[in-house]
């Protein structure tokens, strides 16, 4: 199975492989082979050979996708995680910091549900504006914090215009 292990800003593909009598790991262009000895439900021990030495690797899982391993006297706190919970995680950490939402249409706000200092999640509603007849409730892409209104109900609006912005 690949995993995607992350220590800070460094982030790694791992591809674990079970094999007759342990397992085989896959970091790059290195391959190694690895017995699990398991300590209890959330700690075990990982062995392998490199360069004839034999190391030990402790690890324990921690809440969610952290997990702390020490080698020897040092200590490495990961996170790890599948693929798709690695494109997840890019994507929402692309959606951080400042937003701003425009009027996709010309039209007349018809109601601002949000005020300064508020904290929106994304999907939440923050502007209804009305176009042709009809509707239209325009909503937050991510999550944060309301920084500035621009608009108030009843006010015509071009498309292209800065209704909310959000940090």
């Amino acid at each position: 199975m690949k995993w995607v292990v992350r220590q800070g800003d460094a982030t790694r593909e791992v591809v674990v492989e079970r094999v007759p009598d342990g397992f085989e790991v896959v970091m790059g262009s290195e391959r190694r082979r690895v017995d699990l000895i398991r300590l209890d439900g959330a700690m075990a021990s990982l062995r392998y050979v490199d360069g004839g030495q034999s190391f030990s690797v402790s690890y324990q899982r921690g809440t969610g996708r952290e997990w702390r391993l020490a080698v020897g006297e040092r200590d490495f706190e990961l996170e790890v995680l599948t693929p798709v919970e690695a494109i997840e995680a890019s994507a929402a950490a692309a959606a951080v910091g400042p937003s701003r939402l425009d009027a996709p249409i010309p039209g007349k706000v018809v109601e601002v549900h949000v005020s300064v200092g508020d904290v929106v999640q994304a999907g939440q509603p923050l502007v209804v504006l009305e176009a042709m007849k009809m509707e239209n409730e325009l909503t937050a892409k991510q999550a944060g914090k309301v920084i500035a209104v621009h608009v108030e109900p009843g006010q015509i609006i071009d498309a292209g215009g800065l209704l909310v912005e959000l940090e």
